[in-house]
C-alpha cells in the first residue's frame, strides 16, 4: 500500500512540476498584453494565470503542511507530545513578540490605509517573531558548538 501511495505523489509532483514549467515557459517566450509588448513594463499574457497557480501551490503546501503531521500525530502518539509542547513554545514567542510590539500610528505624510493601530501590532508581532527566532537559532548554533568542543 505504500509502495502505491509513494507513486502517486511523485506522480502528482511531477504533474505540478510539468504545469510549473509549461507555465514559466508561456510566461517567458509568450505573447504580452497589446500595448505592452515593447515598453519597460511589459506584461505577459499569463501573469494572471500564473499568480493563481502560485495560490495553488501555497494552498497545496499549507494543506499538506496540516494533514501530513496531523495522520503522523494519531498514528504515533508519542510524538504528538513533543509537537505539542514545540506548539506551545511557538504560541509562546508569539505572545511575548505581541506584547512587546507597538500599536502607535506613525506620523506619515500621506494617508495610508495600512497605517492603522490593528495592522502595526501584527507588523510588529511579525517582525518582533522573526528576531525573537533568529536570536534563538544563533543561541542554538553557539551552544551546540561551545558543546561539542567539551566532548
Amino acid at each position: 500500500m505504500s509502495n502505491i501511495i509513494q507513486k502517486i505523489v511523485t506522480i502528482s509532483l511531477y504533474v505540478l512540476m510539468g504545469i510549473s514549467i509549461v507555465l514559466m515557459l508561456i510566461f517567458y517566450f509568450g505573447t504580452d498584453v497589446p500595448g505592452t509588448a515593447d515598453t519597460p513594463m511589459r506584461e505577459p499574457v499569463v501573469t494572471e494565470t500564473i499568480l493563481i497557480w502560485a495560490y495553488v501551490l501555497v494552498g497545496l503546501a499549507l494543506i499538506s503542511a496540516i494533514i501530513f503531521p496531523a495522520i503522523r500525530m494519531i498514528t504515533n502518539p508519542k510524538n504528538a507530545k513533543k509537537t505539542l509542547i514545540g506548539l506551545v513554545g511557538v504560541a509562546v514567542i508569539v505572545f511575548i513578540a505581541w506584547q512587546f510590539s507597538s500599536d502607535e500610528v506613525l506620523p506619515l505624510t500621506t494617508e495610508h490605509p495600512d497605517n492603522v493601530p490593528h495592522i502595526l501590532k501584527m507588523a510588529g508581532t511579525q517582525l518582533g517573531t522573526m528576531y525573537i527566532l533568529l536570536a534563538l537559532a544563533i543561541l542554538s548554533i553557539f551552544y551546540t558548538e561551545i558543546r561539542n568542543l567539551f566532548r
